[in-house]
């Protein structure tokens, strides 16, 4: 048994050849004569062709259990041989898959190539030969192609020979077959009879003429089990077609594609004979000779052989349709189908044939006589959509879309496209409730939060809107709208728009009610949210509009300022909302709390006086004398003081400098420290601060760069006279702490400096000696004395962000050997790792590993700028407690006497901040200046 399977496409809709249709013309006439001897059999590029060729094999196996005698099927089984020819555009998939796009009215759908070779590797019993026309798009290469089709078959592995062609759609004759094809059956016409052809031969005759080879883009072949005999020598080789008498029944396949086989017309069949040469004229554009081929067969078969005769008016009738001959056509498909009622090609045809002639009565009658025909639901479900998608755009007849939609909605409820294209057309037919429902059942299906929620979002709001209006009641319009804005906040919580959508229909009837509970159960649902940022976000956004609806609707203050609190509770620096809960909790009385939101908002905004106006008001009623001249103060340095605030500031005002009446216990010093600051990386730098220290001064000795001083230069507090001098030794006892040691050089061009020796020492030069007041002398002293504290320490011996950097490197390499160190700071840290590891005692150390696990356990980043930038402002806390005036602190800070990493401005907005803080007022009461009530 030979047997040719032709996968080609079919015409347009207006006539037009697809790429490879008339490929297949061509290529069924001339394998179906008496040398090549095959049975061809046509596949419906419509359907999905592994499937058919499995239900081609099923058949095939049916046709042989039919042979009486066991060894016949053995002989039968052992010669059958298959070619399968395809010519069609195809498609590559991202990932190199080759697919073959039968269905010119479905381009993007196609038949992956590797699946076909699957099935005839797993069901095949003989030889497989594989003809392929491929013709791909812009978006694919000749080469690429051909290399799918090739391990698509894989040859080696299914034993498919292969010929492959490629070539860009376009590039050919569209009214010719296309070259390879052309070349194969020319090849077959010109081979000697008592030789045969094989497809390699076919393939070595093409790359061997130059013409041929240059015109198709690429082609290839690999071989599979055996040399495939296109035409088989006469004598009786192996593969050749069996012998007359013991074929095998033809297979009667009723869903195939136009002709479902063409037999091999024997010497003695006429009709046969005039059938194939009608199939070749045809093929050769010849529809007239054609024609009469088909009407001398016609006369030449029974009345009785229904089949038959069913046949050949079906070839009759695709002629006339090529001609244009449409009425004819008609007739003739019509006698084809009175003969066999079920043949599924001749109902399609019908059915373009009546819709190109617009007669759209008798289009109607043909749909639903070829729906009846159809069993699967799949094939019925593609003509259903089919057909609703032509009588909306074609024949402008919504109705009968609308109804062929729904019958595909029975079969496949929640198909996208169908609910898609109801949804408009209900909507279009005023059938608004309709609408909305297959709109909101197409959105159930989108499985990205986002995306949903934005479609329920626009749903609510087409669903109160256009349509909606006419024709249902503003109460039912809006409540259908909030069911749909709610499942769209249940989609996405942290997508706030139908929440707002929502207030502006609550408050537009002054549902306040309703608001809240709408607000609570969006707070309910942002604790799903897995993004803690953004849960915060939300949450934040919630009690802030939850907030304005108690404060400015519910006139519930008490309600509206734990929602506010709730909303700085996430977002600590919201100035609005410090502002919102700071009134809100004046006005109920709340002063303590107030006073609190108060004094955060001044820290975030220290130049907004009202704020320190509202803190003295507020420390006023809280009977807080010296927090309320501490708000005073500020608003009398910005300039902006009311009269009861000058009064204050200037009644309790002190006349000169601080006097304290005890000095600064060392657990106070954290209150002067800022609270914004990173401890954790404060604590590494503390617990390796003194061997730090100590190393470096090993450095410098090493180096002999330890600064040489004077010792006649050394100042004595007791005995010097200098102010400056006596100064170190007072703000020392003041802030309970050692003080340095004070050299003067008067011919020193600087103010103060600490010098990098052994003992602590600072050096006094003429800057700080001429020119300034007490106060300003004390700032100055105050300001410099907080860098021998603590950790704060490496920064006279480290002072640049670079050598503190790599002072804290170093500190982490101690205590992680492993740990990488940067690679621009790896030969100072490893060059002063060592002397650190000599110097630490035992302590240090311990205490330097907790802190570095501790560290790395918070897994935060480091900002050393930032750790920085916090000492700067303690130093300028230090000198303004010790001087008590905002102006003097100001001035001396503008003078830049100590730049860093902060500006001025910024450490004098620290200060204002800090003048309204606890921590300040804590500090005056430690050292017993602050006033009493």
């Amino acid at each position: 048994m030979r047997l040719a399977i032709v996968a080609t496409p079919s015409l347009h809709r207006d006539q037009r050849p697809a790429p490879g249709s008339l490929d297949g013309d061509l290529i069924r006439a001339r394998l179906s004569l008496d040398d090549a001897g095959f049975r061809v059999i046509d596949v419906d590029p419509a359907r999905d062709l592994a499937e058919q060729l499995d239900a081609l094999f099923d058949e095939v196996v049916a046709t042989r259990r039919t042979l009486v005698d066991a060894e016949d099927a053995a002989r039968d089984d052992a010669s059958t041989l298959f070619l399968f020819y395809a010519s069609s555009a195809v498609a590559l998939s991202p990932d190199g898959e080759l697919f073959l796009c039968l269905d010119p009215e479905n381009p993007g759908l196609g038949d992956a190539l590797g699946d076909i070779a699957a099935v005839f590797r797993d069901r095949a019993r003989g030889e497989v030969l594989f003809v392929l026309e491929c013709h791909h798009g812009p978006g694919a290469t000749s080469r690429a192609v051909v290399a799918a089709a090739e391990q698509a078959v894989a040859s080696s592995v299914t034993g498919v020979e292969l010929l492959v062609a490629a070539h860009p759609i376009g590039s050919l004759d569209a009214d010719l077959p296309s070259v390879l094809t052309r070349a194969f059956v020319e090849h077959l016409d010109e081979a000697e009879p008592e030789r045969g052809l094989t497809a390699e031969a076919i393939f070595r005759r093409v790359e061997g003429n130059t013409e041929l080879a240059g015109a198709i883009p690429c082609f290839a072949r690999t071989g599979g089990q055996g040399s495939f005999s296109v035409l088989v020598p006469r004598g009786g080789a192996p593969g050749a077609p069996p012998a007359e008498g013991t074929e095998a029944a033809p297979l009667d396949i009723a869903d195939e594609r136009d002709a479902a086989t063409t037999p091999a017309p024997a010497p003695d069949d006429p009709v046969a004979q005039y059938l194939a040469a009608g199939d070749m004229l045809a093929a050769a554009g010849d529809l007239e000779g054609a024609l009469t081929a088909y009407r001398k067969a016609l006369a030449l078969v029974g009345v009785a052989h229904r089949d038959a005769r069913a046949e050949v008016h079906l070839r009759i009738a695709q002629t006339r349709w090529r001609q244009e001959r449409h009425r004819e056509a008609i007739e003739s498909f019509d006698k084809a189908l009175a003969l066999a009622p079920e043949h599924r090609p001749a109902l399609e045809a019908l059915v373009e044939l009546h819709l190109t002639g617009r007669d759209f009565v008798r289009l109607r009658i043909a749909e639903e006589r070829l729906l009846t025909r159809v069993e699967g639901d799949g094939d019925r479900f593609g003509f259903l959509v089919q057909f609703a998608e032509r009588w909306e755009s074609i024949a402008g007849e919504p109705a009968r879309a609308l109804e062929l939609l729904e019958r595909a909605r029975e079969l496949r409820p929640d198909d996208a496209a169908v609910l898609r294209s109801l949804g408009r057309l209900y909507q279009a037919a005023g059938d608004v409730d309709a609408s909305i429902e297959a709109r909101r059942c197409l959105i159930e299906r989108i499985e990205e939060p986002r995306q949903r929620a934005v479609a329920l979002l626009e749903l609510a709001r087409a669903a109160m809107q256009g349509e909606a209006r006419a024709t249902l009641t503003e109460v039912t319009r809006e409540r259908d709208g909030i069911e749909l804005l709610e499942r769209a906040l249940d989609a996405d919580p942290t997508f706030l728009d139908p929440l707002s959508l929502i207030a502006i229909l609550l408050s537009a009837r002054q549902e306040w009610g309703e608001l809240e509970l709408a607000y609570r159960r969006m707070l309910d649902r942002a604790q799903r949210i897995p993004d803690l940022r953004v849960r915060s976000d939300v949450t934040w956004e919630l009690c802030r509009r939850l907030g304005m609806l108690f404060r400015d609707h519910l006139e519930d203050p008490t309600s509206a300022l734990e929602a506010f609190e709730g909303a700085v509770d996430e977002r600590p620096d919201d100035v609005p909302g410090r502002l919102s809960a700071a009134s809100l909790a004046r006005t109920a009385g709340r002063l303590e709390r107030a006073a609190a939101h108060l004094q955060a908002a001044a820290v975030l905004d220290p130049g907004n006086v009202q704020v320190f106006h509202d803190l003295f008001d507020t420390f006023q009623k809280l009977r807080r004398v010296d927090q309320a001249w501490s708000a005073a103060s500020v608003a009398v340095y910005l300039g902006a003081a009311e009269a009861r605030e000058r009064f204050i500031f200037e009644e309790h005002r002190p006349a000169g400098l601080v006097q304290p009446a005890r000095g600064l216990s060392v657990g106070t010093w954290d209150l002067l420290r800022a609270g914004d600051r990173d401890r954790a990386l404060e604590e590494v730098l503390a617990s390796v601060a003194g061997a730090a220290i100590r190393a470096r001064f090993a450095q410098r000795v090493r180096e002999k760069r330890v600064p040489q001083l004077d010792p006649a230069a050394r100042a004595d507090a007791e005995r010097n006279a200098a102010g400056v001098v006596r100064l170190f030794s007072w703000a020392s006892r003041c802030l309970g702490i050692t003080s340095p040691a004070v050299y003067l050089r008067k011919d020193a061009p600087i103010a103060v400096a600490a010098v990098a020796v052994e003992e602590p020492s600072v050096l006094v030069g003429g800057e700080a000696l001429r020119g300034r007041t007490a106060a300003e002398l004390a700032f100055l002293v105050g300001s410099h004395v907080a860098y021998h504290v603590g950790p704060h320490r490496l920064l006279l011996h480290f002072p640049s962000l670079e050598e503190l950097g790599v002072c804290l490197a170093a500190a982490v390499k101690v205590a992680r050997p492993s740990e990488l160190v940067p690679a621009d700071l790896e030969g100072a840290v490893l060059a002063l790792v060592p002397l650190l590891d000599e110097r630490l005692t035992e302590s240090e150390r311990d205490a330097l590993e907790a802190a570095v696990f501790e560290l790395y356990e918070i897994r935060a980043p480091l900002d050393l700028a930032h750790w920085v930038g916090s000492v700067e402002r303690c130093a300028a806390r230090v000198g303004y407690l010790l001087t008590g005036d905002l102006s003097v602190a100001a001035s001396s800070l503008s003078r830049g006497d100590a730049p860093g990493v902060l500006t001025a401005e910024e450490k004098i907005g620290d200060l204002l901040s800090f003048t309204v803080s606890d921590a300040y007022h804590a500090l005056r009461e430690e050292l017993g200046v602050a006033i009493e009530p």
